[in-house]
């Protein structure tokens, strides 16, 4: 979700802040690395921030922390991963929670929201609906005169069934009385180029990267508008009740030792407090919001709730 140049400057602050960071002694027990399993491609936010939080979590931790991106079926394959892992404390996942809050609700995976311990909530993202910039629609009050018009003809991207901007889509469609056509692609890159390439006609997807290639924001589907874009209107303004927001942040198998997990609890919420990682998500555009383990898990448990209903009023869910 995001671009190289945004990805190079976290890199940079990354790096800075392993330079900065005092020498750790070996901590109590194994200093083994510690592996942060990432369920999307590298080059989007959800990597870009697990970088930087593992970078700031590692002197906290006294271990190294390394992360490994394991993308598929819309983030499942990684957080099966870290279901599957062994609850020593050495693998963890950072992820964009749509992988639990809607994809048991479409496909059989291999986890329950009970599969794990919740670690803490980092950031969240608003969704913005994009055009390209050459694209004919000006405005949202466009887009929806023309879809109105020819039902089912416009096409539109996100990274796959069940994630955070096909719930926002199937929202916005049904609160706007349109016909859309999802178009679902396995990361942003490839969704993104193919709207550049007008093979699909909008996109549900970040600030970032509507910034990193010059798309066209008709509307944020925010409570209000945003510091980043505050020319754009939000879905509400426009008519149409929506807001989604893209949330994201660490979980470890279930079973985790009582002492592993406050410690990296602890680590966690130091890291987000330091200006490396608050400096990495405002290059990114995007919002850092912490939340304690317990209270990320509760957040995770009524998301799922609403994501199903969303579904089910969409009649996609399986029979």
């Amino acid at each position: 979700m995001a671009d190289l140049s945004m990805l190079r400057a976290a890199a940079l602050l990354t790096a800075g802040a392993l330079a900065l960071a005092p020498a750790a002694a070996p901590a109590q027990g194994s200093s083994a690395p510690i592996q942060i399993v990432v369920n999307f491609p590298p080059g989007g936010v959800t990597d870009a921030v697990a970088r930087v939080l593992a970078a700031e979590m590692a002197p906290r931790l006294h271990q190294p922390v390394i992360v490994q991106n394991t993308p598929g079926a819309g983030g499942a394959i990684g957080v099966a991963q870290v279901a599957k892992a062994a609850n020593n404390g050495h693998t963890l996942g950072f992820i964009a929670v749509a992988a639990l809050t809607s994809l048991p609700s479409l496909q059989p995976v291999p986890y329950r929201l009970d599969s794990f311990e919740y670690v803490c909530q980092t950031f969240d993202v608003p969704v913005f609906v994009l055009v390209a910039p050459g694209s004919r629609f000006q405005t949202l009050e466009s887009l929806v005169e023309f879809a109105r018009a020819n039902p089912g003809k416009l096409n539109f991207a996100t990274v796959g069934p069940g994630s955070l901007p096909h719930l926002l889509a199937v929202d916005f469609a049904k609160a706007a009385g349109l016909s859309l056509n999802h178009v679902p692609y396995k990361g942003e890159g490839p969704a993104v180029t193919d709207l550049l390439g007008n093979h699909v006609d909008l996109y549900f997807g970040t600030s970032a990267v509507a910034t990193t290639h010059k798309l066209r924001r008709l509307a944020v589907a925010a409570a209000e508008r945003v510091a980043e874009s505050p020319d754009t209107p939000t879905l509400s303004e426009r008519g149409y009740r929506v807001t989604r927001s893209i949330i994201g942040g660490l979980i470890a198998p279930k079973g985790v030792n009582a002492a592993t997990l406050s410690d990296l609890r602890t680590a966690c919420a130091q890291a987000v407090q330091t200006a490396a990682f608050r400096s990495t998500l405002d290059n990114l555009k995007v919002r850092v919001a912490y939340a304690e383990g317990p209270a990320f898990g509760k957040a995770i448990e009524q998301e799922a709730a609403v994501n199903r209903e969303t579904l089910r009023a969409a009649g996609v869910l399986p029979q």
